[in-house]
């Protein structure tokens, strides 16, 4: 995403030196970061989990619980857009 926003900037040179885009750049860098790191972890949980209801003899408690398998996240190729810069600025 933010390699994106870096490309749809290049038609606005004044933003690229501005504090506040610069700010704004590194906040977005950091979220997904941090939403990656979260993503990972989840992913990683789910995994453990669905590996260990399937797995005897917790398999056979999982399904006395009814335990199901659980879907890890995935971003879709749809939600991944460019950004519009101007829409984000109102020019």
């Amino acid at each position: 995403m933010l390699t994106r926003l870096q490309v749809s900037v290049e038609d606005y040179p004044e933003l690229k030196s501005n504090e506040q885009f610069i700010n704004l750049q590194w906040q977005i860098e950091e979220m997904e970061n941090e939403f990656q790191a979260i993503r990972r972890t989840y992913n990683a949980a789910v995994t453990d989990y669905n590996n260990s209801i399937e797995m005897f003899p917790s398999s056979i408690i999982a399904s006395w619980r009814k335990h199901e398998q659980q879907e890890l996240i995935e971003i879709p190729e749809s939600e991944m857009r460019n950004i519009n810069v101007t829409e984000l600025f109102g020019k």
